[in-house]
This record gives structure tokens, sequence and C-alpha cells, in this order.
């Protein structure tokens, strides 16, 4: 998420450095993210998050808010704001949720470094980032932004891929628009700014584009993305001091 002092004004070429060739496609996006054996199990995972972290969510680099509806459906009682750099996402998610008919979510214009003004300060309980941090290229700016909204003893969930996998690492070097993702340097900026590092999931063997598996290929996945070397995502948990 490289930094600007007006997110709606980037050039479609510097846009395209966040999801490459889907920038100007948020409906094939959202078809990506939407369905499959991945984003059940993402969303899974993060459903399990907020039965452990009660208050406000904000999701960093909320792309077409595929996970952020998911998850505020099934939260009525909860507060949801998505905050994503591409104009044409956010006005796909905003769109979408109207037309679900959800209250309790909303999508904004901005990036990781620069919060949009109605991210106010301490209002956060729950900051969530998927595949979004390798984006960015101010890591300390994002995680200032964090701290700031953060309420105490916030949490930080940040989900990435694996670069220990040969096949992620390998993906995220060669491919346009991405690059890997440095999970010990990311902890170490945020614990100089007062993050503490509570947790650490590995997950995921399938890849994104597996839209279902059989019980047992299930069963057998999450055994095996405990090995360091064959998960293809890492989540870290973090809390604000």
């Amino acid at each position: 998420m490289p930094s600007s002092d007006h997110p709606a004004a980037r050039s479609s070429e510097e846009q395209r450095r966040y999801n490459a060739s889907y920038d100007e496609q948020p409906e094939a996006y959202e078809s990506l993210r939407a369905e499959g054996h991945m984003t059940r199990r993402r969303v899974e995972y993060f459903e399990d998050v907020l039965r452990r972290v009660p208050g406000t969510v904000l999701e960093i680099g909320s792309g077409t808010g595929t996970l952020l509806r998911r998850l505020a459906g099934s939260h009525p009682e909860r507060r949801f704001t998505g905050v994503e750099p591409l104009p044409n996402y956010v006005d796909f998610a905003n769109a979408r949720s109207k037309d679900l008919g959800l209250a309790n979510v909303v999508f904004e214009v901005g990036t990781g470094e620069a919060l949009p003004a109605g991210a106010a300060d301490g209002s956060v309980d729950l900051i969530v980032s998927v595949d979004a941090l390798h984006h960015v290229e101010d890591l300390d700016a994002v995680i200032a932004e964090a701290s700031r909204v953060a309420a105490p003893g916030a949490r930080w969930r940040a989900m990435e891929p694996n670069r220990l996998h040969p096949y992620v690492f390998l993906w995220h070097t060669v491919t346009a628009g991405e690059r890997t993702f440095d999970a010990g340097d990311f902890v170490r900026r945020a614990q100089a700014a007062g993050w503490r590092l509570a947790g650490k999931d590995r997950l995921y063997i399938f890849p994104s584009t597996v839209q279902q598996v059989p019980p047992w290929a299930e069963r057998l996945e999450r055994r095996l993305e405990r090995v360091p070397f064959l998960s293809g995502g890492l989540a870290l948990d973090l809390v604000k001091e």
C-alpha cells in the first residue's frame, strides 16, 4: 500500500501494484476470493478470532470486502470497517453490502500508512489484515497508524503468505505486484512500537484455486500445515501493550 496524499487520485499504473491484473476488475477479484476451500477456512479462522476478541473491527486492505461481509453477516451486533486503497474496490464492497442489507459494515478509501479520518484514535479493538502487509512499502508507517487507532489491549491478527514455503516464495518473487513477507522483520518493528507477539498460526496446504477437498484431505492438511515449509500462510497474533 504505497502512501499517497490522495489515494483516489492514483494512476492506474500505480494502483496495479496491489492486485496486479485484478486492480481494474473488482468482480473478478471478488470471484477469486469469495469461494473455495481456502476461503472457507479463512472465514472459519477469523470467526474463531471474533469469538475471542470483542469490540470494533478494522480490516487493513479489505479488497472487495469478501471477508468483512461474511463476518458482519454473522455478527450483526458488532461494527466493522474496511480500508482499501482502490476506490473501485471500495465502491464495489459498499454496493454489495447494501444489496445484502448489512448496516454494520462500511468500506472507506485509504491506505495502511494513512487510515481515513473515520478511524479515530484508540477506537479499534481488533485489527485484521489478510495478504496486505506484503504489498506495503512503509511498514513502520502502517504500524504507527495501527498503534494510533488501537485501543489499549487491542489485538492485530495479520495473515500473510509464508515465505518459507518454496512455491510461495517463488510466486511472490517473480509475480508482478507481489513481494515476499519477512515475518521476523515485521514482528521486530511492531514490538518496537509497543505490540507484543502473543501467538503464531500456520495454515493452508491446498492453494486458493482448490474449490473443495474431501474430509480426509482436510484432516491431513490441518496436520501437515504445522510444518513451517509446508504451510502456505502464516497468521500473527499481536497485542497492543
